[in-house]
Formats: C-alpha cells, sequence, structure tokens
C-alpha cells in the first residue's frame, strides 16, 4: 500500500510503476461476464428462485470470474502469452463484475422497477392508491397502462414496450449516477484516514487479493491454489454443502442443515423471551471473520447475549411490549452515533480536503482516486442535485436533506464495518430504517405539508433506497480503491471503473428484469402464483402505500418508545466509543455493537466460533501459526460460495422445484 509519512509530502504513488488495468481486452471480458451473471441472475433468482446468488459478498457470479481468470491465466502465459491478463486486468474485470452484477439483485433495481409501475397497477377504488398516485409526475413512473398491465401479466411475444419506460429510467439513472458519485466522494474524504492512518483489513477486499496473488513465471497453478491449509478450509465447506445439497434430493440423507434453533429449547418464561434464538452455520462468516480483530469477534457475540439477557429481564419484570428490546431501532441510533463519531475522528482530514478544495492550504491528492476538489465540491453539489430531484418530484427539501443525509451516513458506517469486519453481510445495517426513524422521532405529521400527501407519496416511492441495500455499494467502491492500491492500478482509473461499472450495470439489470417480466409476467416471478402476487419490490411499494392510506386515519404522533429505543442505542455506542478511546486494552467495540443490533442473528454464531478458534490458535503458535493459516479460512469461505453459490447455482438454472428445497440465501 502507498502510505504517505505526512499529508504534505509528495505522493509515492508516482514513483511505483502503476499499471493499467482497464483494457480493452479486460473491458470486453468484463461484458461477457456481466452479461452471463445477469442470464444466470434472472434463471435462479427471478425463474427458478433458487437463491439470490448477488446478494452475497462478494456476488457469486464475481467470485466465479475470479476463478476462471486466476485458473486459466497461467495456461495463457504459458501457450498462448499474448492473450494472458495482467494482474491489474483481473482485478479491474473482477470490480466492474461485482459492482455491476450486485445492480441486477434483489436489493436495488428489483426493488426500483416496481416503484414505476406499481402504484397502478394494484391501485383499486378500495385501497384508495389513486389518492396518492396524482402526486406522481410523469416523468417520474411508468403512465402506459398497457405497459404497467403487461409488466405484470406477460406480453405477447413477450416484447418489452422500451418506449414506454425509457424517459423514467433515464431520468432515473441521472439520479442513480449523480447518488452513486456522491457516495464516492465521501469514499474519497474518508479513505486516507481509514486505509492509510488506521489501516484497516479489509477482509472481503482480501480474500481477492490472496486469490489473484502471482506465483512464478511458468507456474501453472497460482499459490494460493497450491496451498494445503486452502484446500482443506474449502473441503470442509464444500462437504458441508454437499451433505445439504444431497438432502435435498434424497431427504432420508442426513445433513447438518443451515442452523441449528436454540430458542426451541427454551419454552417457559422467562428464558422464553430469548426467541428467536439459532445458531446459523454461515461459513463465510466462520472464514472471513478469521482476518478481524479480535475484539470486534467478541464484541458480536457478547452483545449479543447482554440484549438477549435484557430481553430475558424485562421478561421476569413483567415488561412485554411486542418487539422490546427493538434492535432495529437501537441499531439506527448507534449508526447514527458513529456517523457522527466517524467525522469526528476524521475532522483533521475533512479540514485538509476542504482547505485543499478552497485553495488555502496545499496537501497532495495526486494518489487519491479523485482530486480533492472534485471530492469536496462534489459531494456538495450531489447532496444539492438530489435535494433539487426530488423537490421537481414533489418532495420537501428539508424531508429529502434528512433521508439522503441518514442513507449515506448509514453507508458511511456499513463501509468501516467492511473495511474493518470484513463481515460479508450485505444486509448488515439498519435496512429500512432510515425513514421509520425519521416517523418514529417526529411523527408522521411533520412531513403532511399543508394538509398534503404529496411529500409523503414521493418518500413512499423512494423507501426502497432504504429497504434495499444500496448504501451497501459505498463499501463495494472503498474495497476495489484498495485492491486497486494492492494490484498497482492507479486508483484515478480505478474510481472511472467505479462510476462505468454503475451504468453497465443499471443497463444490463433493465435489461434482465423488463425482459422477463414481459416474457412470464412478474406476478409468476421469484416464487409468485400468479395470483397478485408480484416481485418482493412490488410488495415493498404496496406495505408502503398500506401504511400511508393509515396515516389518513391513525394518529400521527411520535412513537416516543421507540424513538427511546433509538436513543438508547445511540448513547450506548457513545459509551462504547469513549471507552475505547480513554481505555486502550476496552474489550468491547463500538462496531460490534452496531452490528448485533442490525443483523445479529445470522453472524453471533460464526463470531463465536471464530473467536474461540482465534484465541486458541494464537495461544498456541503464536502471530506465525494465525498467518500460516489465513488461507485455510480463505478457503472455507472460497468453498462454501463454490458449492452453495457456483455450484448449486447452476443447478438451480434447471428450473425444478426441488432446487427451493435448499434455498441459499447469503444476505
Amino acid at each position: 500500500m502507498n502510505n504517505l509519512n505526512s499529508k504534505n509530502n509528495p505522493s509515492k504513488e508516482s514513483e511505483i510503476n502503476l499499471t493499467s488495468g482497464l483494457t480493452l481486452r479486460a473491458f470486453i471480458l468484463a461484458i461477457g461476464f456481466i452479461l452471463m451473471g445477469n442470464f444466470w441472475l434472472q434463471k435462479t433468482g427471478l425463474i427458478t428462485h433458487s437463491g439470490n446468488f448477488a446478494e452475497s459478498v462478494p456476488p457469486i457470479p464475481a467470485v466465479a470470474a475470479l476463478i476462471l481468470m486466476v485458473a486459466i491465466n497461467p495456461l495463457l502465459s504459458r501457450f498462448l502469452k499474448s492473450l494472458s491478463l495482467s494482474k491489474g486486468e483481473i482485478i479491474v474485470v473482477y470490480s466492474l463484475v461485482t459492482i455491476a452484477i450486485s445492480m441486477s439483485s434483489i436489493g436495488m433495481i428489483r426493488y426500483f422497477l416496481p416503484v414505476l409501475t406499481a402504484p397502478f397497477y394494484y391501485a383499486s377504488p378500495e385501497n384508495e392508491y389513486n389518492l396518492f398516485n396524482r402526486y406522481l409526475p410523469h416523468w417520474f413512473v411508468v403512465s402506459n397502462k398497457q405497459a404497467i398491465w403487461e409488466s405484470y401479466e406477460g406480453s405477447t411475444g413477450g416484447v418489452v414496450p422500451w418506449g414506454a419506460w425509457i424517459i423514467p429510467l433515464i431520468v432515473w439513472s441521472v439520479f442513480f449516477i449523480v447518488l452513486f458519485w456522491t457516495m464516492l466522494c465521501m469514499i474519497v474524504i474518508f479513505r486516507r484516514q481509514w486505509v492509510e492512518s488506521e489501516r484497516l483489513v479489509f477482509p472481503v477486499a482480501r480474500f481477492a487479493i490472496e486469490i489473484n496473488q502471482q506465483g512464478k513465471p511458468g507456474d501453472l497453478v497460482v499459490p494460493f491454489f497450491r496451498n494445503r491449509f486452502m484446500w482443506i478450509g474449502f473441503f470442509l465447506a464444500f462437504l458441508y454443502n454437499l451433505l445439504n445439497i444431497l438432502h435435498a434430493f434424497v431427504p432420508e440423507a442426513p445433513a447438518p442443515g443451515k442452523s441449528f434453533n436454540i430458542g426451541a429449547l427454551f419454552t417457559e418464561k422467562p428464558l422464553s423471551a430469548i426467541r428467536p434464538m439459532s445458531y446459523q452455520f454461515r461459513p463465510a462468516i466462520f472464514g472471513l471473520g478469521y482476518l478481524m480483530p479480535l475484539d470486534v469477534n467478541f464484541s458480536v457475540w457478547f452483545l449479543y447475549f447482554v440484549l438477549k439477557f435484557e430481553a430475558i429481564m424485562a421478561s421476569i419484570f413483567g415488561y412485554n411490549i411486542p418487539g422490546f428490546p427493538f434492535f432495529h431501532d437501537q441499531s439506527s441510533g448507534a449508526f447514527l452515533a458513529l456517523t457522527i463519531a466517524f467525522f469526528f475522528m476524521a475532522r483533521s482530514q475533512i479540514k485538509d480536503v476542504f482547505a485543499k478544495a478552497i485553495g488555502v492550504r496545499k496537501v497532495d491528492d495526486s494518489s487519491e482516486p479523485i482530486p480533492y476538489r472534485w471530492a469536496a465540491f462534489g459531494a456538495i453539489f450531489g447532496m444539492i442535485f438530489i435535494c433539487v430531484w426530488c423537490y421537481a418530484a414533489g418532495m420537501l427539501i428539508s424531508t429529502a436533506l434528512i433521508y439522503f443525509s441518514l442513507l449515506i451516513g448509514f453507508a458511511l458506517v456499513y463501509s468501516k464495518i467492511r473495511a474493518e469486519s470484513g463481515a460479508p453481510m450485505i444486509w448488515l445495517f439498519p435496512y429500512g430504517e432510515h425513514k421509520r426513524m425519521m416517523f418514529h422521532i417526529l411523527g408522521a405529521n411533520a412531513f403532511i405539508h399543508d394538509g398534503s400527501y404529496q411529500n409523503l407519496s414521493i418518500f413512499a416511492n423512494l423507501t426502497f433506497l432504504s429497504r434495499g441495500y444500496f448504501p451497501a455499494f459505498m463499501a463495494y467502491q472503498l474495497e476495489s480503491l484498495k485492491l486497486a492500491d494492492e494490484s498497482k492500478v492507479s486508483k484515478r482509473q480505478m474510481a472511472f471503473v467505479i462510476m462505468l461499472a454503475l451504468v453497465i450495470g443499471l443497463v444490463a439489470g433493465y435489461w434482465m428484469h423488463l425482459t422477463a417480466f414481459y416474457k412470464y409476467g412478474s406476478n409468476i416471478l421469484e416464487g409468485g402464483d400468479g395470483t397478485w402476487g408480484g416481485t418482493r419490490g412490488a410488495g415493498l411499494i404496496r406495505q408502503e402505500y398500506n401504511i400511508m392510506k393509515g396515516f389518513l386515519i391513525s394518529d400521527n404522533s411520535p412513537d416516543y418508545t421507540r424513538t427511546a429505543a433509538i436513543g438508547g442505542g445511540f448513547v450506548m455506542t457513545w459509551v462504547l466509543f469513549i471507552l475505547r478511546r480513554a481505555f486502550l486494552q476496552f474489550p468491547l467495540h463500538p462496531l460490534g455493537f452496531a452490528m448485533v443490533t442490525a443483523y445479529g442473528d445470522p453472524l453471533w454464531g460464526a463470531f463465536l466460533s471464530v473467536w474461540i478458534v482465534k484465541k486458541v490458535i494464537t495461544r498456541i503458535g503464536g502471530i506465525g501459526l494465525y498467518r500460516r493459516l489465513i488461507p485455510g479460512f480463505l478457503g472455507i469461505a472460497l468453498g462454501h460460495f463454490f458449492t452453495a453459490g457456483i455450484l448449486w447455482g447452476i443447478l438451480g438454472t434447471m428450473g425444478n422445484e426441488i432446487f427451493r428445497r435448499y434455498g441459499v440465501w447469503f444476505g
């Protein structure tokens, strides 16, 4: 990594012979992988509904592309050297596929497209959706009634009426590009603080870096695949998934399953308050968790038990409020506190960025992905554009500013979590809570302007950004820049690759979904039975409209109980943050609290297991043994991605109901 000795020293990046990873052949190869990946996701995610293989971190199609390139490249180097790829080209292709293919998964385009049609398709006199639809501008949605109906019922010959979609798709794509650019600017502002000052470990990026390590000239196998510990870990994950797959075909065959339900053991109060509680077998989390700091491992499982103990004590004292202890609300408070804390910790770096931007201080930014002036003004004007775009749609500037500040702030925290802990979970943030948090604290009446529901109508149609995993793309941006660092690819070229991947991903995702919608009808996709099922995105927008309809007749005052939970999470996180700064050996990490309240059930078991294993390994063999075994744990993650993702994903394209018996949901 290119480290700076001081803020004002000349950059050392100029002294290094950087390679160009974005070549014509790399671009063409990436396009091929993206198209094949979209076809794969269409079959498995929409048609057969056997799994969401782009929901994993990193996405399964990107892992498949990386393995294929690394496996074939040594052969090309020996026999067809002119066709062999450089290390930088492999990383650029991998980064392009990672970001682009994620756009096509459930958490982005599949949540977005129904926003343009579902409010009209599902409208009826009984649900009164048209009370809110009248506020939607024509460029915001699809206006052609036949095009709307056919997207749910299927069209003759599966023809997509692109003319009905082109205007809203262009307008929304501009919005996505600006939002993505604003997130990239924020990453550039914080990158030096996290990468060069705090030296975060980046386990997810490390996974790709280790696989892509180049061997000696003439070697037919890269070093990672010659490591015996890697193959031991790979075999363990392969065997685990193979037994589960065999059980899907032959139910009588024994299999470990995906989880063990601990909560079922406790049926009487007060211990029954710990439910739901299960130990989930998550090989990818276990494998990549080996690379994360021990204090983060410890904090997640320990605080998970603390929260369960809190639930038991509440039951003992008769405090049986539904939803208590409000994990996601506490997580919202934790993410808000961490957003503020990160700005506080990086205040010196932020001052340098803006001082450079306005020309009052010389700060070397030649090694940064984009100049600091672009990053500073890009973040400011990006947010202004977003608010103006929302205002043009009918949303209040104040509502847009609060919502997108929370969205980007939480995305920043999620990116830090991925960079520091590497937990491969795409939903590891309080998804859907940005809007709920605003309603809990301020009440829905605060967003009803002059008796009009125009502001709320636009807000409802923007909820997919919070409920989906658009915030997770900021982490992919940061990891791509880290990969560029390690592969000696220009970070400025990688910044272009990141934005290019977004555009390609949007276009490919639109094509993949709309061709499936009009060929089959989205009512029977994603496991729907044709009776107004629709995709999850359609279900989300219907849910939001039903909530909005409830505002017509309900008390819309703040929810003080959940506001207290948000405040509790905020205070708890700040207490942990202060204790960590005051006592260097304090064992609890504030990121651990944010993670466990956001998505603790899938995490705690793997984190507890890997914490115990790491403790034993370092006690027996010290740091030397720990490092020697890293390939073994990465092999566990790779074995899981290969077997449950690539192998099972390929089988899942066959379209048989049997492939739903072992649904693999990585998120």
